[in-house]
């Protein structure tokens, strides 16, 4: 099964870890000259040496150089007692290289203990448990002596806002008092931070009990809550909310309501913010899909109890409270997931509690941020999640792809990942979880992935199915694709779905071929059809394969015969001679995109022009007719309006003779035919060359 490969590096001195020999892919720090059991660990010396092979920290020395790489990533940390702890890390590996304590901020705050801070290059807000208080620290430098009436911070227009909410029991009763106002009741306020000062721009509550409400990383104006409400029964219910700020009032845009058997003790959004995962207390994962309407349910192997989105968006870090972690993709598809060793074993979750002497309590995981379309050169790419631990060292989690792709984790990675272990069914979920509007790109290639793998190997039920849900996801989707979308790949999508008819001809799968070959629309697969199934004594499936294709070379040359109508006699010779750019010029100014034969639309484009094909009346074809036989009677050697383009006046002559044959013709012509020797009439089979 596909799997993660990943690596642990555990910031710690302390010998209260039990990490096998093995194990490579853990690491903790040592002591120099500290005595190891060598009953417990028999390849210590050897693992030291390859650790320190691999430009790795082994035992951490009291000098650092002072010059810092350029791909260095920071970790903050803020104790409980204020103080800030900034790590330095290194960019090829998991490694400390700096660690730098700031300790100015102890004994500011009213309580010894914070709960929770938000720290910026600016500013720091704390807020305590046993104090109903939060508390705003700004920063400022202090101007140099010679320029100490000049003011170096420039406030911005722009003012940082923030957002503070809490729990509330909605039965509970509001004392009656005249004073009693709304911004008293509120358990949602979002304060304006210009500078040091402080003011409270809007406030709000909530209908249930929150879980969680945060500012919006794409649209700063709107704010998600998610609310827990119980019913009479038990029954428990979780309301996702969007509000947004109009005019300085706070207003409920959008509310979604889902059911849910258990309660809610984490939950996270996508970086896309269409995508809602709620962990409950049952071990269920909840998520539901803002685009497609839709809520889908899985069962987790542990607890969850913290949950952390992938930067790229397709992967879903569950973890416990014990520390065990277990990977998602972003259509709740389970993989496994390994430390680097010797001899790999896939899991299904990664057992961390394992790897300490006593326990630890998981708080928080969090991802470091980095730029998707980077385009820095890197042996290979390597994604870094920080580990909380209650009480423990701060830990490291770091994943690895590999040397031959840039892809990060992508969905086009993911989906050859499955195709290359034979997970079909999973890289199809995937497939369908991708929306084609914003991603049109990966979509079209995890489903040419899919399909060319598939039509690689023999025809069984299972595959033709898998065929037919890959092909859907363009050509029935839910909900539909915008016409944009369809106009950039319905060719080479159609293209792939040729290949698909022929695959199923070959098996003889006629019922299936002849419904796909209704969706595509082209003459020449009702065709191969008709002459398949004659050979396979289907006599009944060739006739109406052979009327179907009938059916939609009439409705093309119907399309084709109304986009005539609007061309001057010249500028149809053009057209009958093989040039089409003026027609282009006059269907892109019309607008008439759409208007083309069955082979090149969409099904749902097809039905369109079924239903509207007998709203065009007979005289369309009489006065093309009538325009004809007007021109026929000009004089035939005037030929001039074509000395522009070159052609030869023998040529220009012979094929309106073509054109015309239908008619003036005589009723001894079949006859003169006969006796030149031929056995059928003197006609002359003219092609139209239009828009194909």
């Amino acid at each position: 099964m596909a799997s993660c490969l990943c690596e642990l590096y555990i910031w710690s001195l302390k010998s209260l870890y039990a990490i096998p020999d093995q194990m490579v892919g853990c690491h903790v720090y040592h002591e120099k000259g500290e005595q190891v059991n060598t009953y417990e660990n028999p390849y210590n010396e050897e693992k030291q040496h390859f650790t320190e092979g691999q430009d790795m920290t082994w035992s951490p020395r009291n000098k650092r150089p002072e010059r810092l790489r350029d791909s260095i990533k920071e970790v903050e940390l803020v104790l409980s007692n204020g103080c800030i702890i900034s790590l330095a890390v290194s960019g090829h590996s998991g490694d400390v290289d700096r660690i730098f304590i700031d300790k100015s901020m102890v004994g500011k705050f009213s309580s010894d203990v914070v709960c929770d801070v938000f720290l910026t290059d600016q500013y720091m807000v704390a807020c305590q448990t046993d104090i109903p208080r939060v508390e705003y620290a700004h920063f400022t430098r202090r101007p140099p002596l010679n320029e100490a009436a000049k003011r170096l911070d420039k406030l911005s227009t722009w003012e940082p806002k923030l957002l503070l909410w809490w729990s509330t029991n909605s039965a509970d009763p509001w004392p009656w008092s005249p004073m009693t106002n709304d911004l008293e009741r509120a358990n949602l306020i979002v304060l304006s931070l210009n500078g040091p000062f402080i003011e409270v721009l809007t406030h709000g509550r909530t209908e249930s009990d929150p879980v969680h409400a945060a500012f919006s990383g794409i649209q700063p104006h709107k704010i998600y809550t998610v609310e827990q409400s119980f019913g009479p029964r038990g029954e428990i219910t979780v309301r996702t909310c969007v509000l947004e700020i109009i005019r300085g009032k706070m207003q409920t845009a959008a509310v979604v309501t889902i059911p849910l058997k258990g309660t809610v003790i984490c939950q996270a959004r996508n970086p896309g913010e269409d995508k809602l995962l709620l962990g409950c207390s049952d071990g269920s994962l909840v998520m539901y899909s803002q685009h497609k309407k839709l809520t889908f349910v899985t069962r987790c192997a542990v607890v969850p109890a913290c949950l952390a989105w992938h930067p790229g968006a397709n992967l879903i870090f569950a973890a416990s409270n014990r520390g065990d972690i277990q990977v998602f993709d972003q259509a709740l598809n389970p993989l496994r997931v390994q430390f680097v060793a010797e001899d790999p074993e896939p899991e299904k979750f990664l057992k961390i509690s394992c790897l300490f002497r006593t326990s630890v309590t998981l708080k928080n995981i969090e991802w470091c941020m980095f730029d998707a379309q980077s385009s820095e050169f890197v042996t290979d790419y390597i994604d870094a999640m920080f580990l909380s631990l209650e009480k423990g060292p701060p830990a490291l989690l770091l994943l690895h792809l590999g040397t031959m792709s840039r892809e990060r984790f992508s969905a086009v990675e993911l989906t050859k990942e499955y195709i290359k272990h034979r997970q079909i069914d999973e890289a199809v979920s995937l497939l369908e979880s991708l929306n084609w509007d914003t991603e049109g790109a990966s979509c079209y290639s995890c489903l040419s992935a899919i399909v060319n793998h598939l039509l690689r190997q023999p025809l069984n039920a299972e595959r033709e199915a898998q065929l037919q849900a890959t092909l859907a996801t363009f050509y029935a989707p839910k909900p539909p694709i915008s016409e944009v979308t369809i106009v950039e790949y319905r060719d080479p999508i159609s293209r792939l779905a040729r290949r698909f008819f022929h695959h199923l001809l070959r098996y003889a799968r006629f019922d299936k071929a002849f419904l796909l070959a209704v969706d595509i629309g082209a003459r020449d697969l009702f065709m191969d059809l008709h002459y398949m199934a004659q050979d396979k004594g289907e006599t009944a499936l060739a006739e109406v394969a052979k009327h179907k294709a009938e059916q939609v070379d009439a409705e093309t040359q119907d399309v084709l015969d109304i986009l005539d109508e609007g061309l001057s006699a010249e500028d149809r010779f053009v057209q009958h001679n093989g040039s089409h750019k003026q027609l282009q010029e006059a269907a892109e100014q019309e607008n008439i995109i759409d208007q083309l034969p069955l082979s090149r639309q969409h099904p749902w484009q097809q039905e369109y022009y079924r239903q509207g094909a007998g709203d065009y009346p007979e005289q369309t074809r009489i006065q093309r007719n009538r325009e004809i036989g007007n021109l026929a009677a000009a004089p035939t050697d005037d030929f001039s309006c074509f000395d522009d383009l070159g052609l030869d006046n023998n040529l220009i002559s012979d094929y309106t003779a073509a054109l015309m044959e239908p008619h003036k013709q005589k009723p001894g012509g079949e006859d003169n035919d006969k006796e030149n020797g031929r056995g059928t009439p003197g006609k002359v089979k003219v092609i139209h060359f239009g828009i194909v």
